[in-house]
């Protein structure tokens, strides 16, 4: 099966990369919109569902995206937060067609930061053999 089925978007440029930047589209060294597809586009897509607020978009028809991290934010970081947070990870990738199998979702503390956990997710996207890994940050305290 092609990986076509995974799809292609407009890249995103955003804080995790650039912490200048929000979230912004990102300009090819041509000067058109990027793109990103096959594997980066899944990457992108999950991260931004796992980022956003479950019931974000509501109104635009999709209640159920986004996840229910935010739930988190205040929250002491320990067992049970760390639990909440890798199972609603779990729920919130689980809704993007284009995974057919979690393989793994893996909560981490950094020595450096007590208010931070890493979150690393492997998943086996549909007409894929190769796992799909990404790890990103999520902050249990507001700067």
């Amino acid at each position: 099966m092609s990986k076509d089925v995974l799809g292609r978007d407009l890249k995103l440029m955003d804080a995790l990369l650039d912490p200048e930047v929000s979230s912004d589209l990102a300009v090819s060294a041509s000067g058109d919109l990027a793109t990103v597809s096959e594997a980066f586009n899944l990457g992108q897509a999950l991260v931004n569902r796992i980022r956003t607020t479950q019931g974000e978009l509501r109104d635009l028809g999709h209640a159920l995206y986004g996840s229910r991290l935010y739930e988190l934010v205040g929250e002491p970081n320990n067992a049970r937060t760390r639990e909440l947070a890798r199972l609603y990870t779990r729920e919130s990738v689980a809704r993007d067609p284009r995974v057919r199998e979690i393989v793994s979702v893996t909560i981490t503390v950094p020595k450096d930061d007590p208010h931070r956990l890493d979150i690393a997710v492997s998943v086996l996207p549909i007409g894929v053999t190769t796992a799909l890994n990404i790890v990103f940050p999520f902050y249990l305290e507001v700067a």
